[in-house]
């Protein structure tokens, strides 16, 4: 940022990021204003409580024998765990900034006293981070953005600006990107790239000097929930650069409202998922890349972009289509609104009371425990055309490679909605692969569990598509 002519540079980060934020304000020591949003005090600290979920929510061990620590989503090696550790805040040089600003928790006090000896300034703020619990206690994706804090935050820091002009000069974008090297040495590249017309954002990723194979799909990945285009813990980012090595480009892709892309209803529907709009989004996407033959494609994507990736392979034919624990049951964004139902909608279940009384326990009491599996057969005689024994036998019909990858929750709805006659038959086509994973995490945070979903995909996908896979 100095490089464009700014003196006066401000740094916020939230959690760990804040404690890399004040590691950062004391090394440059010329920092104007520094926003520690929910900080750790230490690596450690962070490393411990992140351990702590992994072995209560998931059931994953801490420790292992090489010293890599796992973490809900993330694996770090002996080395990075170590440097880690080794960060704290209590460490730094102070003073961090000519102004600081300290957000904590109201239900994880902080000492201001100790706050003040620790990031001595000239000028020190400690308030409370405003809707945090709302924001990092949910499960993705019914966390709650913390708009107070972000508003608190943007106030804060132009209270404390000179406000006086200043020339500065545009910042260039790099334009395609070096990412990776494959075996043969080829380059793997990358460019931001714009999808029109609502302008989505994209990652495109390609191999280097290779001329454009039109016989090869461009692989897409949609978001997951409410979350942007690096995909499940970085996953879309590991996937597309290795599948670039074998000659297969991929777009991960924001759809509207979600990362960085705008939203068609003018921020109505600003980061919430399966909304109606997706449906076009995927199709300019597919326009986009595959001009001449838009079927050349493979949707790909996980939960709800699972369940996207299907929907619109119903419609758009494509080569292929990856589905992983994709989500066929909710209630859907038009629904909430008062609306009728999107009729290209044609695999979700759409929850209706009396599905939700008997999910909730509520009448007749305890029938969901003695009956565990009636939920998915009220729904399966309540919508009898939107089994998936129906639009399974489309997709094999039209021609399209499906592969789906469940847990134990997705692969009930899915194997319950086809007879086992009719889904033997559509797996010897060879265009259908329902894969029963038993145990599988719904978000793939566990490590072991995504390396064995990586494995099984990319073998797939290669196999199918690459001609050197």
């Amino acid at each position: 940022m100095r490089d464009t002519g700014v003196d006066e540079v401000c740094v916020v980060g939230m959690r760990f990021g804040a404690t890399l934020a004040a590691q950062v304000a004391a090394t440059d020591g010329e920092m104007d204003q520094v926003v520690l949003w929910d900080p750790c005090a230490s690596g450690r600290s962070f490393l411990r409580e992140q351990r702590a979920i992994s072995t209560i929510t998931l059931g994953s061990t801490a420790d292992s024998s090489d010293g890599s620590v796992e973490i809900p989503g993330i694996r770090y090696n002996a080395a990075t765990a170590r440097d880690i550790e080794a960060t704290s805040i209590e460490n730094c040089s102070l003073p961090l900034a000519r102004r600081v600003l300290v957000l904590t928790r109201a239900d994880r006090p902080v000492s201001r006293v100790l706050l003040r000896a620790q990031l001595a300034s000239e000028e020190f703020s400690h308030e409370e981070a405003l809707g945090q619990a709302q924001f990092m206690d949910q499960y993705p994706p019914h966390q709650e953005l913390p708009r107070a804090a972000v508003g608190r935050i943007a106030e804060w820091l132009r209270e404390g600006t000179r406000q006086r002009p200043m020339t500065v000069r545009s910042l260039r974008l790099s334009g395609p990107r070096l990412v990776a090297r494959g075996p043969t040495g080829r380059g793997v590249v990358e460019d931001t790239v714009s999808v029109p017309p609502a302008g989505l954002f994209g990652i495109l990723t390609y191999e280097a000097d290779a001329p454009l194979a039109t016989d090869k799909p461009t692989a897409i990945f949609l978001n997951v929930a409410n979350q942007h285009h690096v995909g499940p813990n970085r996953l879309w980012v590991e996937w597309s650069r290795q599948w670039a090595m074998a000659g297969i480009r991929s777009l991960r892709l924001d759809l509207s409202g979600l990362g960085d892309s705008p939203d068609r209803q003018a921020e109505r529907g600003q980061w919430q998922s399966c909304k109606p709009e997706a449906f076009d989004d995927v199709v300019d996407a597919v326009g986009w890349v595959s001009p001449d033959n838009p079927s050349n494609v493979i949707l790909v994507g996980l939960c709800s972009g699972g369940y996207q990736a299907l929907e619109s392979a119903l419609a758009i034919r494509p080569r292929g289509v990856v589905a992983i624990n994709p989500m066929t049951s909710f209630v859907p964004p038009e629904s909430l609104a008062g609306l009728q139902v999107d009729p290209r909608r044609l695999i979700v279940f759409p929850s209706d009371d009396v599905v939700e009384n008997f999910r909730e326990a509520k009448r007749p009491r305890n029938l969901r425990q003695r009956l565990p599996g009636l939920a998915w057969k009220l729904r399966l005689i309540t919508h009898p055309r939107r089994r998936s024994g129906r639009w399974l036998d489309q997709l094999v019909r039209q021609g399209t490679d499906t592969l789906l990858v469940c847990g134990d929750a997705e692969f009930r709805p899915i194997r319950k909605g086809v007879t086992a006659v009719r889904l033997q038959r559509l797996e010897r086509t060879g265009r259908l692969r329902l894969e029963h994973l038993a145990g599988l995490q719904h978000d793939l945070f566990i490590a072991d569990q995504r390396s064995l979903v990586t494995r099984l995909v990319t073998e797939q996908v290669l196999s199918r598509f690459s001609d050197h896979s």
